[in-house]
């Protein structure tokens, strides 16, 4: 948990110009005595923190799940490919045929 709040602090001041979006997990049963110490330390580093107990079935939609590799290769095969040189180089067409608008 320290770790995840110390990187985020770090993200925060070093690289985000605006809010840090961070959910920190963490064991209710070993670190939950300290959310309170870490929120206190952390409070002047970070714009906004969640926190999410490590538990399985807590939540209706979990961001995290075990699958099996059978499950994970059958849905990487449905991620479809994208063409951005296409996509890039019809938009530049679209951008020298267009004429200025008259006022």
């Amino acid at each position: 948990m320290w770790e995840q709040l110390s990187l985020a602090a770090f993200l925060q001041k070093y690289w985000a110009d605006n809010q840090v979006s961070c959910t920190v997990t963490f064991d209710p049963k070993t670190e939950g005595e300290s959310l309170k110490p870490a929120l206190e330390y952390f409070q002047y580093q970070l714009k906004g923190v969640s926190f999410l107990p490590k538990a399985s079935g807590s939540y209706a939609q979990m961001p995290y799940e075990k699958i099996s590799e059978e499950e994970y290769n059958k849905l990487v095969k449905g991620i479809k490919s994208i063409e951005l040189g296409k996509s890039l180089k019809d938009r530049a067409i679209q951008l020298e045929e267009a004429k200025p608008e008259k006022y």
